[in-house]
């Protein structure tokens, strides 16, 4: 646990300090192979940029490229995302994941920072074959007083003497400002009967607790763990449960009823001692997604009703608050970290997009609006009361509270804060925020 091992990359060696996608051959990860590097030294002092909260438009000249395993095996034909990045934004730090390392760049110069990779073997192949990047994003906390990166590594540890080799999760922290390793902790899968690769994914943090799920690629079996990071040490463990959401002092998502997955319940723990808070009835498709910092939105279909649901849900008692409208299930939502829960999806006859309020659930606004004429945009990201997203006319941003269109800002990010967007244009690339 007490390990520092973390590579860090000189400036000279960033590709004339930008990172361009056609030459990370040299210069970065490109097909699955590790990236060449030199000996530990001082991390370059990361440019500063001005700060726009929320930002209202992006600066599209000064773009600077991301590596290419950010989006490695997750586009569609049409160029779209078809599951989410596997990157982390910090001020003007980004922590990009894979399987088998994770990458720290500084957005402003396109300079890789550190390169930090697990002690133990990852599991997944480094083979140009490999060119489906699985992890999931690293998760931004704070451990023992400090900003923190937590990434899971799927390893194999590697038995010495008469002791069996193992696969095991390593989970790494580290500094978010400096890019130094803090520390690792190694955890054990249980041992399942099934040959499926394992994927390991930070699901979320509060109150100093972290919540990692351990899970076969096909999702038949899952566990969560919760991990003091102030100590730091394994708190507890719940098999069959697929975690996917941490809210208040709560860990919710579904207990897996049988083998396949197939029959599930919603439910939560509590976050300190892993203990069950409450269960819901038997469903399928069961989801829970955090939706403010006191409320959690749990979807799914009912067994025996064979009816879709999608409610607003008490944390701690799993007591149904608020239920979506049936036109608008479907949807994926993000919280604005302010007071609005922002979905989009398919309705039943076109894209819907809508705002509700975490605190009463009333729905604020709705698109289409055909009396307004309006139609509804593909939203790609919320934050601090603006809305991103795009429409056959380009980016457009709104309202969260009332959904009035505000003046473009240019670029439709896909994660933002007050000095950088990450968007997706011909590649993932970097904007500064300029205004």
């Amino acid at each position: 646990m007490s390990s520092k091992r973390a590579i860090q990359i000189p400036a000279r060696w960033a590709c004339a300090a930008v990172v361009v996608i056609s030459t990370l051959t040299g210069c970065g990860s490109h097909g699955g192979h590790e990236t060449p590097v030199k000996a530990p030294t001082a991390q370059p002092k990361s440019a500063s940029r001005p700060i726009h909260d929320p930002p209202a438009s992006f600066a599209t000249r000064h773009s600077v490229p991301l590596p290419d395993d950010a989006i490695a095996g997750r586009l569609t034909v049409s160029g779209t995302l078809n599951s989410p990045l596997p990157v982390a934004l910090y001020k003007t730090t980004a922590f990009i994941a894979t399987a088998r390392h994770m990458q720290v760049m500084d957005t402003v110069t396109g300079t890789v920072t550190a390169l930090i990779i697990p002690d133990n073997t990852p599991v997944e192949s480094a083979d140009a074959w490999a060119s489906t990047n699985h992890a999931a994003a690293p998760l931004l906390t704070t451990s023992q007083g400090t900003p923190s990166v937590l990434a899971p590594f799927v390893v194999t540890q590697t038995g010495t003497g008469t002791q069996a080799s193992h696969t095991v999760v390593e989970v790494t922290a580290t500094n978010a400002d400096t890019g130094q390793v803090m520390w690792r902790l190694t955890l054990q899968p249980p041992q399942w009967d099934t040959g499926s690769d394992l994927r390991a994914t930070a699901i979320g943090s509060a109150h100093g607790i972290a919540v990692i799920r351990i899970s076969t690629g096909d999702d038949d079996y899952a566990a969560a763990y919760g991990i003091d990071l102030n100590r730091p040490r394994q708190a507890w463990m719940v098999d069959k449960f697929q975690a996917s959401a941490v809210t208040d002092q709560t860990v919710a998502g579904a207990v897996l009823e049988d083998e396949v997955s197939v029959d599930q319940r919603p439910a939560g723990f509590d976050l300190t001692t892993g203990k069950r808070l409450w269960q819901g009835s038997n469903g399928t498709w069961v989801g829970a997604d955090p939706a403010g910092p006191h409320l959690l939105r749990i979807h799914g279909k009912d067994y025996d009703s064979g009816h879709s649901y999608d409610r607003l849900v008490d944390p701690l008692t799993g007591r149904t608050l608020h239920t979506l409208p049936a036109d608008l299930g479907d949807s994926d939502c993000t919280y604005d970290d302010r007071s609005v829960l922002v979905c989009s999806g398919m309705g039943s006859e076109s894209r819907v997009a809508y705002g509700v309020d975490t605190s009463s659930g009333k729905v604020l606004w709705q698109l289409p609006d055909k009396q307004a004429d309006r139609i509804a945009p593909k939203i790609t990201t919320a934050w601090h009361g603006r809305v991103y997203g795009e429409t056959d006319h380009g980016a457009i941003a709104l309202d969260a509270r009332t959904g009035k269109d505000v003046p473009s800002p240019g670029a439709a990010p896909l994660l933002v804060n007050e000095s950088t967007g990450i968007v997706l244009d011909s590649g993932l690339v970097a904007y500064p925020t300029s205004s």
